[in-house]
């Protein structure tokens, strides 16, 4: 909400990362829209969409709604604090910060979501093996939800049994 504070923020990050600096919310979701950033560092108060419609927008889309994002405020106190994590916040940091401080959160948080998206390709890459070598060797996997009693086949079900794809029963 201050283009002192951004052009200070700018300045520190760029000696780390590619940053990308818009004047307000709206212009925030558009960049992000349009390329999904590593990370979103948000103030709460700004003008044409704040920090928490920001927020409530990127956890939306599924184009950005794995993007960590960190609010700043100038709001001080835990009720604050637990407010912006419960509304889907990653992080919260309130104003005035450390450079330090900044610097390690946002590290910390890009490093998580890389960690994060890496895992979700291990596992996407060990689910694509799972298909084909149960299609080649005409078998079908299944799993039984012990709360629900229903049952759900793998795809390759409706080739050998005869059974729908993916219904549960």
């Amino acid at each position: 909400d201050n283009a002192d504070l951004r052009q200070y923020i700018a300045r520190l990050l760029q000696e780390h990362f590619q940053v990308e600096v818009v004047p307000d919310g709206e212009a925030a979701l558009a960049a992000a829209r349009q390329k999904p950033p590593a990370l979103v560092l948000t103030d709460v108060m700004m003008p044409r969409l704040d920090g928490f419609g920001l927020l409530n927008e990127l956890r939306a889309d599924p184009t950005t709604s794995h993007v960590p994002v960190i609010l700043l405020s100038a709001r001080a106190g835990e009720e604050s604090r637990v407010e912006g994590l419960e509304s889907g916040a990653d992080d919260y940091l309130i104003k005035p910060f450390s450079a330090r401080e900044l610097l390690a959160r946002v590290t910390a948080h890009i490093q998580i979501s890389q960690l994060r998206s890496a895992a979700d390709q291990a596992i996407r890459a060990r689910d694509e093996r799972l298909r084909l070598a149960l299609s080649a060797a005409r078998m079908v996997a299944w799993e039984y939800d012990l709360v629900t009693g229903k049952v759900e086949v793998s795809e390759n079900a409706g080739e050998v049994f005869g059974l729908p794809t993916g219904k549960a029963f």
